[in-house]
């Protein structure tokens, strides 16, 4: 008996984006996700990005009462062929510190 191969595996990250509770004006903020220099505008929420094996700069901002790139966090990271990566991004209720971010 024959069986269906198995479907290739995705390579690429999930990003999620979150804030702290009490801060629901964010809600009215869209966060940007950029990756390698091209900007994604991602709302707060969990997406998947296909990407190709190979080094990424990732950065995560919003705009916020006339600050362009508030919470702005960065993190670099590498892919290998088949391999996908969690990025988080959580912003704190002072909005002047950046946000945190972390890559599983």
């Amino acid at each position: 008996m024959s069986y269906p191969a198995p479907p290739p595996a995705r390579t690429g990250i999930e990003v999620t984006t979150g804030f702290f509770p009490l801060a629901f004006l964010l809600f009215m903020c869209s966060p940007v996700v950029v990756i390698n220099g091209h900007p994604i505008q991602h709302g707060w929420r969990t997406a998947f990005y296909d990407l190709q094996p190979g080094q990424y700069q990732i950065c995560i901002f919003f705009s916020y009462l006339g600050m362009s790139q508030c919470g702005r966090a960065d993190v670099a990271l590498a892919l290998q062929p088949g391999e996908w990566r969690r990025v988080n991004f959580y912003m704190w209720p002072w909005m002047f510190a950046p946000g945190s971010i972390s890559v599983s």
